[in-house]
C-alpha cells in the first residue's frame, strides 16, 4: 500500500499549501519562466480554477494542459473497465521565450516508475521531467522544486545540465531522495 503524504487526504489542504508556497516563490521567478503542475482528473477542474486565478497575479498565463500517458491503467476504481493511466500537466508561462525544442504533441508517453522502485507515492519519471526541463530552460539555468518528493526533478536537471534545488517536507522522502541522488552520481551538500 502506498504511503500517505502530507496534504494528500484533502485537495483543499494541498491547494492552500501550494498557494502559500507559490506566493513566496513566484514573485522571485525569472522574466521568462514556465511552471508545470501535475494533477489527476479527480481534481483537475478545482486545480485549474484555482491556478487560473493565482498565476496571473504573478504574470503567468495557462499555455497548455499536457497529458502524461503512462504504460498501464494505474490505480483507481476497479469496478469500472478503465483505469486512469494518465495525469494532467498544466503549463503556465511568464513572458515570451524562444522555442527551445522542436514542437511536439501534448500527449507525453512515459512509463511510470515501477511500484517496487518508488521513493514517493506521486513520483514522476526522470526522463519525463528531463524533457520538460529541456523544453522550458537553457543549460545552466536554476530550477526550484518546492515539493521535491523523490528528488526526480533534481536528477532530471543534473542529466540536462541545469542546476536545481528541491524542498521536501517529509524527512523519509528527503532521505530517500538524497540517497537516490547520491547513488546516481549526483553532487550534494549533504555527503
Amino acid at each position: 500500500m502506498a504511503r500517505k503524504i502530507h496534504g494528500d487526504d484533502s485537495p483543499e489542504v494541498a491547494m492552500k499549501m501550494f498557494q502559500d508556497v507559490m506566493a513566496v516563490l513566484l514573485p522571485r521567478t525569472a522574466d521568462f519562466c514556465d511552471v508545470y503542475v501535475f494533477t489527476s482528473y479527480h481534481v483537475l477542474n478545482t486545480w485549474t480554477t484555482m491556478l487560473d486565478i493565482l498565476m496571473p497575479k504573478y504574470g503567468f498565463s495557462r499555455e497548455a494542459i499536457l497529458i502524461w500517458e503512462k504504460d498501464g491503467p494505474g490505480m483507481g476504481d476497479l469496478r469500472i473497465p478503465y483505469g486512469m493511466g494518465v495525469e494532467f500537466v498544466m503549463m503556465y508561462r511568464k513572458g515570451i521565450a524562444e522555442l527551445k525544442v522542436k514542437r511536439r504533441n501534448a500527449v507525453l508517453h512515459y512509463p511510470q516508475v515501477h511500484a517496487s522502485k518508488l521513493i514517493h507515492p506521486h513520483e514522476k519519471p526522470t526522463p519525463l521531467l528531463e524533457d520538460l526541463v529541456k523544453a522550458s530552460t537553457d543549460p545552466g539555468d536554476f530550477l526550484v522544486d518546492p515539493f521535491g518528493g523523490s528528488g526526480s526533478l533534481v536528477r532530471a536537471c543534473k542529466r540536462a545540465g541545469r542546476s536545481a534545488v528541491a524542498i521536501e517536507y517529509e524527512l523519509e522522502n528527503f532521505n530517500l531522495a538524497l540517497q537516490a541522488l547520491n547513488d546516481g552520481g549526483g553532487t550534494t551538500l549533504f555527503d
